[in-house]
């Protein structure tokens, strides 16, 4: 089930949050683990006990890493942590490389539960004691399918007690509208750009038009997940939690590093603790900063997919990375405004070129188009301007978008009666467009 579904925005919303406001609240959290599995049921029907098994196993892991101090105690721990993690991400590569259908989510739920187990092992936090607040951590519907990555410390005491009122409530509605209109008005209208990209065929499209279509691609990747991460923080916040952020305007960075300390903050911020700083970060020189960062984007490749393209993904970005740090050691660079903007979005928009086509041979074929190399077919040398008129006013907005003009004035003004009139029409806009063009699945399901 899609949140950018109408059974979604028409059914199972209303019936839900009806039941959610007439629950007593010591027992709220039983009510959304029902809701939960509901909503997992419908778009993992298959698999569906993959999770809750997975989640009672993990449940008394956490308990055992919680025994008495003491060397011959603490060796027993270590050793079930580390059998733990391995057998959690076993199952992750189980499903990912042989298994045709996957579990909803089953990438954010993983990562979920290691650092919910390293927290425990390294004494950050207690246990959890209660299954019922476990599974409400871990499979609550608002983060279950593409995050944020919540850590347990986070949401711990929100697990025993919470506000849950209709401020708060409205307040959640109102962001989740807000995230539905990203991903419903703008990320599926953009769209339909690459879409004609991909219709025109990679060997067929002048280079002007190759760039374009990455642009399309990049916004429409960034507001089909920017819109979802707002939808599950609204959706949290009206079950009365409080998720991270999860962007922090990234196109308006200055380089790829910076890039990727904004884009899917809550992912970068878990591969930085759980694997940068254990292989030792930046402590013991360059050439080992060099080698966990590999290891870092080696991993985070491996976590979007399996095909080819996602490791290529990763590895380019890595470079870009390294040459920006070997870059900033050069006198004077720090004083440049305009190139690091240029140097980001041409860097970014090849990457998500990579991230976009699993071919290999395809990639190539595009990657040669967007720098005019190879010999073209049957291209139309008015491809571009042709587009331009049919989605530029659509792609400009995008791109006026990205700047966060727009959060500035949804923040400013969310509390006044036009933006809620204003955020009613564009919700009932939504739920006609998907009746009448159908709900578009999110671009950034990982499983």
């Amino acid at each position: 089930m899609e949140f950018s579904s109408l059974q979604f925005l028409l059914y199972f919303i209303p019936v839900f949050f009806l039941f959610y406001a007439v629950t007593p609240k010591a027992f709220k959290n039983v009510t959304l683990i029902v809701g939960s599995f509901v909503f997992y049921l419908q778009g993992s029907l298959y698999f569906f006990w993959v999770l809750p098994l997975s989640m009672l196993v993990n449940f008394w892991v956490g308990i055992g890493l919680e025994s008495p101090e003491g060397s011959e105690e603490g060796r027993k721990k270590e050793i079930l942590f580390v059998l733990a993690a391995v057998g959690n991400l076993a199952v992750l590569c189980h499903f990912k490389l042989w298994m045709k259908e996957l579990p909803l989510g089953l990438s954010f739920y993983t990562f979920s539960v290691i650092s919910y187990l390293a927290d425990v092992y390294q004494g950050e936090t207690e246990a959890e004691r209660s299954p019922i607040n476990f599974v409400t951590y871990l499979g609550m519907f608002p983060k279950l399918i593409s995050g944020p990555i919540t850590s347990y410390p986070t949401l711990k005491e929100s697990l025993e007690e919470r506000s849950v009122g209709a401020a708060k409530f409205q307040d959640g509605l109102k962001t989740f509208v807000f995230g539905l209109a990203y991903k419903t008005l703008l990320a599926d209208r953009i769209g339909i750009l690459w879409a004609e990209v991909e219709k025109t065929g990679y060997e067929s499209v002048t280079w002007r038009f190759a760039w374009l279509g990455a642009l399309s691609y990049a916004m429409m990747l960034y507001f089909n997940f920017y819109g979802y991460s707002l939808m599950a923080i609204g959706l949290g916040r009206m079950v009365g939690f409080e998720l991270p952020e999860n962007f922090n305007l990234p196109y308006l960075s200055r380089s790829v590093r910076d890039f990727y300390r904004r884009w899917h903050v809550t992912l970068g911020l878990w591969f930085r603790k759980y694997i940068y700083i254990p292989l030792g970060g930046s402590r013991k020189g360059e050439f080992h900063t060099i080698l966990n960062l590999f290891a870092v984007w080696l991993f985070t490749g491996f976590w979007h997919g399996v095909t080819l393209n996602f490791f290529l993904w990763g590895l380019f970005l890595c470079l870009c990375i390294i040459l920006e740090r070997l870059i900033s050691k050069i006198p004077f660079v720090k004083e440049l405004v305009i190139t690091p903007h240029l140097w980001l979005w041409f860097t970014i928009l090849i990457s998500w070129v990579i991230f976009a086509i699993p071919d290999v041979r395809e990639l190539e074929i595009y990657l040669r188009r967007m720098f005019g190399v190879g010999n073209p077919v049957n291209v139309n040398p008015s491809d571009w301007l042709l587009a331009l008129k049919r989605h530029g006013i659509v792609l400009v907005i995008g791109v006026f978008c990205s700047f966060g003009l727009l959060e500035k004035a949804f923040q400013k003004w969310k509390d006044r009666i036009f933006m809620g009139i204003v955020l009613a029409v564009l919700f009932w806009l939504c739920v006609w467009k998907i009746l009448a063009a159908g709900s578009n699945p999110f671009m950034y399901v990982i499983y």
